[in-house]
């Protein structure tokens, strides 16, 4: 009998060790240390690496991810009052017959969104121990500051996308009330890291930017994450990476009032890399205004009211190996900026609407034609996207996303009821 109790003992011992070595095995950061960034990831220091650990998605993450094929992923923030606005962002996406609208994956931070928006087929992503994990690593960075539920969306999104990136997907990130008139992913530039969006701002503003253009070098713009495509290659993701640092590292012993850290550590390293963006339409035919360039090109041909530009790239977090002769460079585009609408910006609010309206006819319509630059009568170009960001403004809570529902309504730009 003692013989056996030993045995069994022993077998149980066994099991539990085997038990624990494969959770480990299965953990977030045994899983990212598995992925492209894996080797990468090792050249960080003992405090960068502690930053990841304390804020990786949990394993259910990985898994929601684990059979999809695809390279291009959207990735948008979502919770019960502005779920309408991702519906209608996914019906406008597959009436101009984007792939996109098939690989959305939503970022909820209440379950009964998910549920939602499970039941819809929008796969869907929420984890309540790991919402609070993010919310109580904040409040250590900041010495207890109670953080915005801004703070926690912003933490989400940078760590999901770097770990999205790290597992070889092309991550395109877009706010719920983000509207595509037409496919984007036809627009971006092969060649570049990033294609995002940018936004006109005051000089007051010069936190969340500078004058990036090199053909406008007095108005300042951000570079505008609610709208941005990352493509996974070795310099994205390192570059990635060192923003999830940095924006860690950015709440030591402060706190981000406005809740914007995300946007301003992107565009504070945009600016200390000296980023200078020229004019597409410099490098296109000024008859045609096809794109007439050996080292950049779309699918669509052109792109003439977009910009593009780079920066040596160099982190101080993670180490890319060194090319002899060829040095690491961070190539980023700009969306379409006159065909890129925003209520922040509208100088003519006549126009703007009227432009808005007939875009969105043409996607009701189907019509496939005369969407490039100046293709419209009079040499007049289509909206491509817009975003409704600014409609809420003295706006809380429900208020606010009903604002941008009615606008959008306003301007014959909802597609749930059609």
């Amino acid at each position: 009998k003692t013989m056996m109790r030993s045995l069994l003992l022993g077998s149980i011992i066994t099991l539990s060790v085997l038990f624990l070595k494969c959770r480990a095995a299965n953990s977030p950061m045994a899983l990212f240390q598995a992925s492209y960034c894996g080797e990468l990831f090792k050249t960080a220091d003992r405090v960068d690496r502690g930053l990841f650990d304390a804020i990786l998605p949990p394993i259910g993450f990985w898994d929601l991810f684990a059979n999809i094929t695809v390279s291009d992923i959207v990735l948008v923030d979502v919770d019960k009052y502005s779920t309408p606005l991702l519906l209608n962002q996914v019906a406008a996406l597959r009436k101009s017959d984007s792939k996109l609208a098939e690989n959305i994956f939503a970022m909820a931070y209440d379950n009964s969104t998910c549920n939602s928006l499970t039941i819809k087929g929008i796969r869907c992503f929420y984890d309540l121990t790991w919402t609070n994990r993010l919310m109580g690593n904040i409040q250590y960075l900041t010495r207890n500051q109670n953080p915005g539920f801004m703070h926690l969306v912003m933490m989400g999104r940078m760590i999901t996308t770097t770990v999205l990136l790290c597992e070889g997907h092309n991550v395109f990130l877009t706010d719920s009330d983000v509207l595509f008139y037409r496919d984007p992913i036809p627009y971006i530039f092969p060649e570049v890291n990033i294609m995002i969006t940018a936004t006109p701002i005051s000089s007051e503003q010069d936190s969340w930017g500078t004058p990036f253009f090199s053909d406008q070098p007095k108005q300042f713009f951000t570079l505008n994450n609610g709208v941005v495509y990352y493509r996974s290659n070795p310099v994205t993701r390192s570059f990635t990476l060192t923003l999830v640092a940095h924006c860690m590292n950015s709440f030591r012993g402060r706190y981000d009032h406005e809740e914007g850290f995300l946007q301003k550590v992107f565009n504070r390293m945009m600016i200390d890399g000296k980023l200078s963006l020229h004019p597409c339409k410099k490098i296109s035919n000024p008859a045609t205004f096809q794109l007439n360039s050996t080292h950049l090109n779309n699918t669509v041909g052109e792109c003439y009211d977009c910009y593009y530009g780079h920066i040596p790239w160099w982190s101080d977090v993670v180490q890319l190996p060194v090319v002899p002769d060829h040095p690491h460079v961070l190539k980023i585009g700009v969306f379409p900026t006159q065909r890129y609408t925003s209520m922040c910006y509208a100088p003519d609010q006549a126009v703007f609407t009227k432009a808005l309206i007939e875009a969105a006819s043409a996607l009701n319509r189907s019509v496939n034609s005369h969407w490039g630059w100046g293709e419209l009568r009079n040499k007049t170009s289509r909206v491509l996207l817009t975003h409704a960001n600014c409609v809420d403004e003295g706006a809380l809570g429900l208020a606010r996303y009903t604002k941008k529902i009615d606008w959008f309504k306003s301007v014959g730009s909802w597609y749930l009821d059609a």
